[in-house]
């Protein structure tokens, strides 16, 4: 397999320079010369075959070859709303959505909420992003939303979509369940005259758990409750199954 490198600025045909995180991943860590042909992205689908022509210590000269658009994906979407944990379970977790296909994760403050994710980890966090786009071929970046309030995600962020909330007693997470979610999303979306992609927005609350304040307002606002089983996970790993069982009913279809 070819490998790939991320290009955020000056993404065209022909002859261009490359410097940066990126030449050092090519040149000093994969070890790349010149001669060797590599493929770029630029995370909205953009994508091309470049051959190393030339290096100096702090950069390179690769020829483009013509840029291709890589169809976005069909079907629903997941997004998982979530507590961020600390930076390295963080990485972990974001890592697994990227490969798992998520869209986007929607950083929520709860009443327990221990970690306030600050711009600069919200930085760190893109890099994971890219690099696991690099990793498992994704043309298009998953994207962070800023981070939002409780009472914001159920009230306005998440309207129109289907919404689950991981929560003790709560109906079986199976593949049936997303179907009927998704079903229930898109029947929403038809009702407005709305004519984006159906989407489950998953949600997955603190180490602590959710308040009876907080799951009371989710059901009154129309979300679902829905159970992980018998076992008490840790948010990423609760993340990665909700983001599992979602594959496995579109593949099921």
């Amino acid at each position: 397999m070819t490998s790939r490198f991320f290009v955020e600025n000056d993404f065209r045909s022909g002859t261009v320079s490359f410097s940066g995180p990126e030449f050092h991943h090519m040149v000093r860590v994969t070890r790349h010369q010149v001669g060797d042909t590599v493929r770029l992205f630029d995370g909205t689908g953009k994508e091309a075959d470049a051959e190393l022509t030339f290096v100096t210590r702090h950069a390179a000269t690769l020829n483009v070859s013509k840029i291709e658009t890589v169809p976005e994906e069909t079907g629903p979407r997941l997004s998982i709303a979530i507590p961020l944990p600390k930076v390295s379970r963080a990485g972990w977790l974001i890592e697994k959505a990227v490969e798992l296909g998520v869209a986007n994760i929607i950083p929520i403050k709860t009443a327990r909420s221990v970690v306030d994710p600050r711009s600069t980890k919200l930085d760190t966090l893109r890099q994971n992003i890219i690099a696991a786009s690099k990793q498992c071929g994704r043309s298009r970046l998953m994207t962070i939303s800023p981070v939002v309030e409780w009472s914001n995600l159920l009230k306005k962020e998440c309207a129109g979509m289907g919404i689950v909330v991981a929560h003790p007693g709560g109906a079986s997470f199976t593949e049936a369940l997303v179907k009927e979610s998704l079903a229930e999303a898109a029947t929403n979306a038809k009702s407005k005259k709305a004519t984006s992609t159906p989407e489950i927005v998953a949600v997955i609350g603190p180490e602590g758990g959710f308040t009876v304040e907080e799951i009371n307002q989710a059901v009154s606002e129309g979300a679902r409750l829905v159970s992980l089983g018998p076992r008490l996970l840790r948010v990423e790993t609760a993340a990665t199954m909700m983001a599992s069982v979602f594959i496995a009913a579109q593949l099921s279809d």
